[in-house]
């Protein structure tokens, strides 16, 4: 029983360090500015940075479901003329 608590902690500290290598944060002193890690980077740049933050987020939350834009919810408002 105890080999398996070993075990158990030993995989708990793996998984963590391998969180702690993936994070990407920075300590900024209280009252001090940050300057944007985007503020040398292109538009292209840019925009691939936000595609893999949406891509981090739709692995998290089980993968991306694409549904047809006939099925979101919501409602049709037609303007006469």
């Amino acid at each position: 029983m105890a080999k398996d608590a070993e075990t158990r902690n030993a995989e708990r500290k793996l998984r963590a360090a391998a969180r702690t290598g993936r994070m990407t944060i920075e300590v900024v002193k209280l009252g001090d500015r940050k300057p944007s890690p985007y503020a040398s980077s292109t538009p292209e740049e840019r925009l691939a940075a936000a595609v893999r933050l949406i891509e981090h987020h739709q692995a998290l939350r089980g993968g991306f479901v694409k549904i047809p834009r006939s099925e979101w919810p919501g409602e049709v408002i037609l303007a006469k003329r």
